[in-house]
């Protein structure tokens, strides 16, 4: 090897210690190689001539010599042979050396550190990707389940304005409703000169009646634990004592029909005060639901049918009850003895004027 600086000669010695393959040029005043050594093969440099521009022999050298600054460091230069090496370029006598220091490694593993890191970056691209249809598709099933909630409110309102709330539970269960009660009170009442009067007015007026009736029967219904079983036209049918039992389903269902003449006064219809017949009769009855896709939950028996025929006998205004009603009721209501009256598949009963 022609005479090295004592710091190339370090940076061969490291080199080779390190087990990597090294190559020199000397290169003259004239830009020609002057000399070569080392492992010039490995980096394809066998072909290079003496006493020839370096630059004609090595495109990377052209308008790279005469270099104002040395030494001189150029990183990852791809030589003919495909290799990378770091060029480092030194003073010397009247020369410059020019050394290869393979690089191919570290270019290597900085290729797969690049791969790596775009791999990463497409990783976490993915990942936003997902994180983003993850956050939409949660959005989206909370929503929906919002929207089911909603809609599972809304079915079990209905439900409960249609069935008792302990009947509607038994029928989530699917168990069949079909109860015998052996006492309780039923009423019916109806609006006096319902039909006639519709005639003189629209279709809004007579709507808006019933349900000003109807809302006054629900809030009654909830204010002394009565449950309304269904309307008829302008006539609301009203139980106490089921589902669940109660002694004082005469009292209170007498309280409710009370309460009940009393509110729908306040209103008028036709130009006349909104006027009622009701009928109260006690004793046993049969409760259930029937149908399958518009059930109702219903009522059935003489009891039920007596207390329709006297609310039918009723005067306007009059609240009437069977004897029986009125032997459950006592001496807390004021009542007036009728006459035995002749109903329709029934007979002659004696029924009482519930006053107050």
């Amino acid at each position: 090897m022609h005479r090295l600086p004592r710091e190339v000669g370090s940076w061969i010695y490291d080199f080779f210690c390190n087990e990597h393959s090294v190559a020199y040029l000397k290169i003259d005043a004239q830009l020609c190689i002057a000399a070569k050594g080392g492992n010039v093969k490995h980096y394809g440099l066998s072909s290079l001539r003496i006493g020839k521009p370096v630059a004609d022999q090595l495109e990377f050298m052209e308008g790279l010599l005469p270099c104002p600054e040395l030494p001189y460091h150029m990183a990852m230069v791809e030589l003919p042979s495909g290799r990378v090496a770091d060029l480092h370029l030194f003073a010397g006598n009247a020369c410059v050396w020019l050394l290869f220091l393979d690089a191919t490694a570290e270019r290597d593993n900085k290729q797969r550190l690049q791969q790596k890191a775009y791999e990463m970056t497409l990783l976490q691209e993915r990942e936003r990707q997902l994180n983003e249809k993850l956050q939409s598709t949660n959005e989206a099933l909370r929503k929906s389940q919002e929207g089911l909630s909603r809609e599972y409110q809304r079915a079990e309102s209905l439900l409960l304005n249609i069935l008792p709330a302990s009947i509607a539970e038994r029928l989530k269960a699917h168990k069949k409703i079909a109860d015998n009660h052996a006492e309780v009170s039923v009423l019916f009442a109806d609006i006096v000169g319902f039909t006639e009067r519709t005639r003189s007015v629209g279709a809004v007026t007579t709507l808006a009646i019933l349900n000003y009736f109807f809302k006054a029967a629900d809030r009654l219904s909830e204010r002394y634990g009565c449950e309304k079983i269904k309307t008829i036209g302008d006539c609301v049918m009203v139980v106490a004592g089921l589902p669940t039992a109660r002694s004082d389903h005469a009292e209170a269902l007498a309280y409710y029909a009370l309460e009940l003449r009393k509110a729908v006064k306040r209103e008028r219809f036709a130009g006349e005060p909104l006027r009622l017949r009701i009928g109260i009769h006690s004793g046993p009855i049969v409760a259930g639901v029937i149908g399958k896709r518009r059930f109702a939950y219903d009522l059935w028996g003489e009891t039920v049918n007596l207390a329709s025929r006297i609310q039918t006998s009723a005067e306007p205004d009059e609240i009437r009850i069977s004897d029986a009603t009125h032997q459950l009721l006592g001496p807390k209501f004021a009542c007036d003895l009728l006459e035995e009256t002749e109903l329709r598949g029934t007979g002659r009963v004696r029924m009482w004027r519930l006053s107050a």
